[in-house]
């Protein structure tokens, strides 16, 4: 297909319509469900570890909550996003070859019943919920940017960075850690550590996977903690990290919704979320425009959330994987760890622009290029 290298031109591939992107009368088919590969805890932008000290729930029972407390020491992330760094790590480690799925698949297995070829996508999971997000432009059009680096045959899919001005950062930015750190601590046996400073260049990741008809998705998702009465040890393997309960907190201004929290336009983004971190619960605060929380906190099942709404998850699975096959057929004849495609779903469309070679949007690590070039040439 013609290419356009114009760093200033899109060139256009799907039109959004959202009759048509909506329809129920469309083949419904979902996820499999996650499993988390590893867990890492973050010590700032690089560096990922496996010493993992997971928080446990702690229904706040002194009310109100004071959200600004604490913002006069608060550490703020250096970058909005970690980048794949978590994700290169799990697959730079693994003695998998994670970009050839197919090399040990039997003929006629389950994972070849779609096609004859599996499709790796690795990622973060803010872009596949960005993806997701675009049939339902609850609150408005949604503006969703997000790059792409094929490479050894598989898609590295990563948001755009922003630069964050620290400076004009006001309390109301540090409201969600805020909220977490008054409902978690480090053991069920002891009571928050509210008075502690938060940084937030530490956060927990998880590796998870899943599949979708001819595509599997690995990607990292932070997590908030979990619900749990026994101390569970660190670093735990993975079969009982995937039988562990998670929940992950939200707190919404009050004053912008007056019906059932559940009816809110962002439960969508929170139930995609949840669902894709592998998360059963949540646990919502509503606080006023000063934030405080005056009011018992809701915790509420992830299941929950999808029934009887105006949104249903399977159209957005199903237009995400509209999507993949489109990311998929524009960029078939590119196999370039430099090379970025460029995707936006602005102006009611989604388009596309190529980055050719090394640019400043390049996101592949050298470590990570230099290892599959070794290991896929053999």
């Amino acid at each position: 297909m013609p290419i356009n290298n114009s760093s200033d031109d899109f060139k256009e591939l799907m039109k959004l319509r959202p009759s048509e992107i909506t329809d129920d009368k469309q083949p419904t088919f979902y996820l499999a469900r996650p499993q988390i590969l590893n867990i890492y805890s973050c010590r700032g932008l690089n560096s990922n570890n496996n010493d993992v000290h997971l928080s446990y729930f702690k229904k706040p029972t002194s009310y109100p909550l004071d959200l600004n407390e604490g913002f006069d020491q608060f550490i703020f992330r250096q970058m909005n996003k970690f980048g794949l760094n978590k994700v290169e790590k799990y697959v730079i480690e693994n003695d998998e070859n994670i970009l050839q799925p197919d090399a040990h698949t039997p003929s006629g297995s389950r994972q070849t019943q779609y096609d004859s070829k599996r499709r790796v996508i690795l990622c973060q999971r803010g872009v596949l919920t960005d993806i997701m997000l675009i049939p339902y432009p609850l609150n408005g059009p949604r503006n969703t940017t997000f790059l792409v680096t094929k490479y050894c045959g598989a898609f590295h899919m990563q948001e755009k960075c922003t630069i964050t001005n620290f400076e004009q950062r006001a309390a109301y930015h540090t409201y969600h850690q805020k909220f977490m750190q008054l409902c978690f601590s480090d053991s069920p046996n002891s009571e928050s550590e509210i008075d502690k400073p938060i940084d937030d260049n530490n956060p927990i990741s998880c590796i998870i996977k899943t599949s979708m008809k001819e595509f599997d998705l690995i990607y990292s998702a932070e997590i908030a903690g979990i619900m749990s009465d026994r101390k569970v040890e660190n670093t735990p393997n993975t079969e009982e990290i995937n039988r562990l309960r998670f929940i992950m907190t939200k707190q919404l201004n009050k004053n912008n919704w007056n019906g059932d929290i559940l009816d809110h336009p962002r439960c969508l983004l929170w139930w995609l979320q949840a669902y894709l971190a592998k998360t059963s619960d949540i646990c919502i605060g509503l606080r006023d425009q000063n934030g405080i929380v005056c009011t018992p906190v809701q915790v509420t099942r992830v299941e929950e959330m999808a029934k009887n709404r105006k949104w249903k998850p399977h159209v957005c699975i199903r237009f995400l994987h509209s999507v993949l096959k489109l990311v998929e057929k524009t960029m078939a004849q590119v196999d370039c760890p430099y090379t970025v495609y460029e995707f936006d779903s602005s102006t009611r469309c989604i388009k596309f622009k190529v980055h050719a070679g090394k640019t400043d949007l390049s996101f592949l690590s050298d470590d990570y290029i230099k290892k599959f070039k070794q290991r896929t040439s053999h």
